[in-house]
C-alpha cells in the first residue's frame, strides 16, 4: 500500500466464493486513521448504485436479499473517497471483470461524476489476464493491488 496514500473512507466488500478477502486490508487501514465501510446492494431490477455504510471488521452483517453480507442499518450511510473492488480477472489497463450484475460500474460512474473516488481492485497476480472484453459501461480501476505488490492501471 503507498504510504502517501491517506484514504479518509474506505469501503471494502464481504468475499464471495473466491474472492481476496480485504479485510487485513481494511484493518491496516483503520490503524492508519481511515474509516470503513461496506456496500449495501440496492433492490433488484432499480437499476441504482450501491450505497455505503461505516462498518468495521467484527460489526454484525446481515444477508442481502442478493444473498450478499451487508452492514445492519444501523451504520451510518457514508461516500467513500477509496473503494476497494473484489475481482474476478483484470488486465494492465485497469479493466476488470466482475460477476455481471453492473453494480460496481454503476457506482464508480455515479462517484466520480460527482467527485474523486479511488478504485482499487484487489486481486492475486495469477487473476491478470490480456483477453478481458471490455464492454462501453466497464469502469476501469484507478489501480490494482496484488500479493505482489501495488499497481497503478491509469483508469
Amino acid at each position: 500500500w503507498p504510504d502517501a496514500l491517506r484514504p479518509v473512507v474506505v469501503a471494502g466488500y464481504r468475499p464471495i466464493r473466491d474472492e481476496l478477502d480485504p479485510t487485513p486490508l481494511m484493518r491496516a487501514l483503520i490503524r492508519r486513521g481511515a474509516r470503513t465501510a461496506q456496500p449495501v446492494t440496492p433492490p433488484r431490477g432499480s437499476g441504482a448504485p450501491l450505497a455505503f455504510r461505516l462498518w468495521s471488521p467484527g460489526e454484525p452483517l446481515e444477508r442481502s436479499a442478493w444473498g450478499v453480507l451487508e452492514p445492519t442499518e444501523a451504520g451510518h450511510p457514508v461516500t467513500p473517497d477509496l473503494i476497494l473492488t473484489p475481482v474476478l480477472a483484470f488486465n494492465g489497463a485497469g479493466h476488470r471483470l466482475g460477476w455481471g450484475q453492473g453494480h460496481f460500474d454503476r457506482t464508480l460512474r455515479t462517484l466520480r461524476a460527482s467527485g474523486r473516488v479511488l478504485a482499487v481492485g484487489v486481486a492475486y497476480a495469477a487473476q491478470e489476464r490480456t483477453d478481458l472484453v471490455v464492454e462501453p459501461h466497464d469502469e476501469p480501476l484507478d489501480a490494482v493491488l496484488t500479493e505482489t505488490g501495488w499497481r497503478w492501471t491509469g483508469g
